[in-house]
């Protein structure tokens, strides 16, 4: 690959969790990122200023351990040490809402891939670009799917963690897609999913045991909650987790995945014809040949972002934030995570939805999609 001159390679970068409960996801989010900047540098670079030059990139990650301090100290040290050029955001939304001011002090664009919660999109920030689906978007295909599968099921058990505010939007989401579907007996229950006792806390529920139960918290307390899903309430028809959306939780759960319906930002096959960025087929084939496995979504969801990050430098002709700001908001394009368009104003992700999978045979295949995906 032959370069033109230019000034400087650009700096990107992001505060991830390497450790802590939110490892799994962010070292995908890492591998995601690294092959984002394997397909820059391999395609020629950034376009940057109106000469022609195009610069290449160099990522620059730190581990903040899943820790809100380690997090906004991390993403100060990209911002006034490093002095980066390109802000992807951390995994999960708590940590999200934590180096947000930050950004916003700055006045640096954050590339948000990871942080779902509504509310981070309702604070008013100008610095927000989100890549994926809102948290109340993530179930709210669940009941219809329900009435089309379970004839006579009416309980519907959501269980849900108080720690931040992610699983409270996709409760609340669910709950609303369910009234609009008819379901009428829907119970949205804010536990401490680390210490539920399933067979207790829904077999004790004086209006009956639910037929239908939703787990909404951390990864590694769902996993615990479907190991015992023996002792769940007979009546117990249909289970669903966000962490069923990965395929690490097979192999977590093991056969106890059967029948188990999760909800995913991203899965093969469902994106559409790319406009922008890599096609699916390099993104599976070169994660596989780099990482040995296959990529989860939020991986593909990282790299799609920073596909659209690109295009808006390109049309920014150049790193100012304020233009790239304006070049994303206008932006309604196909890369290999689907759809991306986001509000003008609050800078959330509208065009890209959610599917349903259900596990079958210890394999996850979509059972749901939003009509015209």
């Amino acid at each position: 690959m032959s370069w033109k001159a230019a000034e400087h390679m650009i700096l990107a970068g992001a505060s991830l969790s390497l450790t802590g409960r939110f490892a799994l996801q962010g070292r995908q989010v890492q591998r995601g990122l690294s092959l984002w900047e394997t397909w820059v540098n391999e395609t020629g670079g950034l376009p940057v200023g109106s000469g022609g030059s195009r610069s290449r990139v160099s990522l620059r990650i730190y581990d903040d351990r899943s820790r809100i301090a380690d997090a906004q100290a991390n993403v100060l040290r990209l911002l006034t040490k490093d002095r980066l050029d390109l802000l992807f955001g951390p995994y999960s939304s708590v940590l999200t809402l934590a180096v947000a001011p930050i950004a916003e002090a700055h006045g640096k664009i954050l590339w948000n891939h990871g942080g779902s919660s509504d509310e981070i999109f309702a604070r008013g920030w100008r610095v927000l670009i989100g890549g994926s689906a809102p948290a109340s978007a993530y179930f709210a295909g669940f009941p219809s799917w329900l009435r089309g599968e379970e004839t006579g099921l009416e309980r519907l058990t959501v269980l849900y963690s108080q720690r931040g505010t992610f699983a409270g939007q996709i409760a609340r989401g669910l709950a609303e897609a369910a009234e609009r579907e008819g379901f009428h007996q829907v119970a949205l229950v804010p536990c401490d999913l680390s210490a539920i006792d399933p067979s207790t806390s829904l077999g004790e529920r004086s209006d009956g045991a639910p037929q239908a139960i939703v787990l909404v918290g951390s990864y590694q307390d769902e996993v615990r909650v479907i190991r015992e899903r023996g002792v769940l309430p007979s009546g117990v028809r249909r289970i669903a987790a966000v962490s069923a959306g990965l395929t690490a939780f097979g192999e977590a759960v093991g056969v106890h995945s059967e029948g188990v319906i999760g909800a995913c930002q991203w899965e093969p096959g469902r994106g559409g014809a790319v406009q922008t960025g890599p096609d699916e087929a390099w993104v599976l084939s070169r994660f596989h040949q780099a990482f040995s496995e296959e990529p989860e979504y939020p991986a593909v969801q990282a790299l799609a972002l920073g596909v659209v990050a690109a295009e808006c430098v390109h049309r920014a002709d150049g790193l100012r934030d304020e233009a790239l700001r304006e070049a994303a908001a206008g932006l309604d394009v196909t890369t290999c995570f689907g759809r991306f368009r986001i509000d003008r104003e609050t800078g959330g992700q509208i065009g890209h939805q959610p599917v349903l999978v259900e596990w079958r045979g210890g394999r996850k295949r979509v059972v749901w999609q939003p009509v015209g995906r």
